[in-house]
């Protein structure tokens, strides 16, 4: 299969919109409307720190796949490092090596930035034991789980 990555720009918000609906309603189990997210994709691929890093992968000219990945600092990194917030394949294209070559787009951006780690939350091992296995065929290590507080 011949797929193409390239680094998303405001002019992609909708396809990224897009590829977060399918994930996000394949995680939730509910149908996520690409317009909710329009506004806030336009807004992270706005912003000028380029922090917020948008990957879309293409099967020449259809949008099958994208990754996201956000620059942070910490003293356990020594530094800088990135966190990948979201990945996504479309389950008609998912085993034929698509994943890997987005991952592999956030490690090149890892070393052009000077990242000395990226982290992801992976979700459930129990549900979903093929995600957490694609992770660490692909180098990931466990290092627990993650939590969170909503503020709002």
């Amino acid at each position: 299969m011949c797929v193409s990555i390239k680094k998303a720009s405001l002019n992609d918000a909708l396809l990224v919109a897009e590829m977060a609906a399918g994930l996000f309603s394949e995680m939730s189990e509910r149908t996520v409307c690409k317009k909710e997210l329009l506004g806030v994709c336009e807004e992270l691929l706005n912003k000028e720190n380029h922090l917020y890093t948008v990957f879309l992968a293409f099967k020449e000219e259809e949008c099958i796949g994208m990754i996201s990945v956000h620059e942070v600092t910490s003293l356990y990194a020594r530094g800088s490092m990135g966190i990948i917030q979201e990945l996504y394949v479309r389950s008609d294209m998912r085993s034929d090596g698509l994943g890997d070559k987005l991952i592999q787009a956030v490690k090149e951006q890892g070393f052009k930035c000077g990242w000395k780690i990226i982290e992801v939350g992976a979700p459930n091992p129990e549900k979903w034991s093929r995600t957490v296995s694609f992770y660490k065929r692909m180098g990931f290590e466990e290092k627990g789980p993650r939590l969170r507080f909503k503020l709002t």
